[in-house]
């Protein structure tokens, strides 16, 4: 039994109820911050107002238990830990697009609105529509009063002319 106020001759019984609350709480958590969690245990007990715990192992080992559930949660819910290698974290690939990358995706979009100022007007307004604004080919036909099959074909024309356009 723990005593909330051990009498100095008592040291080696409380260093022997350490030990084998240690050794449960261990063999129960696996893990090897058992003994932080014994000390919380330890800590909220010693909190709690006399004779309030009736059966001081079970609650001292079943908090060192909970506590160590609570912090095997929090790390894999992403808290952040110390790194124990701080190159592994320097080499981590950012997801987000490279400088490079962004300034050469920057200049192919102009260079494209470049090609698409060069189609003429009617087949650059018949392209517009279907491939920024997602129009079908019949619904362009009908505001436009024209063929599905002069749609087909203004589209086919911006699509050869662009593509060899973005190749140069």
């Amino acid at each position: 039994m723990i005593r909330k106020h051990p009498e100095t001759g008592t040291w080696m019984r409380c260093q022997q109820e350490w030990l084998r609350l240690y050794r449960r709480v261990r063999s129960r958590t696996r893990r090897e911050d058992a003994d932080d969690h014994l000390q919380n245990a330890l800590m909220s007990y010693f909190e709690r107002p006399e004779g309030s715990v009736q059966h001081q192992d079970a609650y001292i080992t079943r908090s060192a238990v909970n506590s160590s559930l609570n912090a095997i949660r929090r790390e894999r819910q992403g808290y952040v830990q110390a790194a124990d290698d701080f190159e592994t974290l320097v080499n981590v690939p950012d997801p987000a697009p490279s400088q490079e990358d962004i300034y050469e995706s920057t200049q192919k979009l102009a260079h494209f609105h470049e090609g698409c100022e060069q189609l003429p007007d009617r087949t650059r307004q018949i392209f517009l529509m279907n491939r920024v604004e997602k129009m079908k080919y019949s619904h362009i036909a009908k505001s436009l009063a024209i063929s599905e099959s002069s749609v087909e074909k203004h589209i086919a024309k911006a699509l050869i002319f662009l593509s060899t356009w973005m190749d140069h």
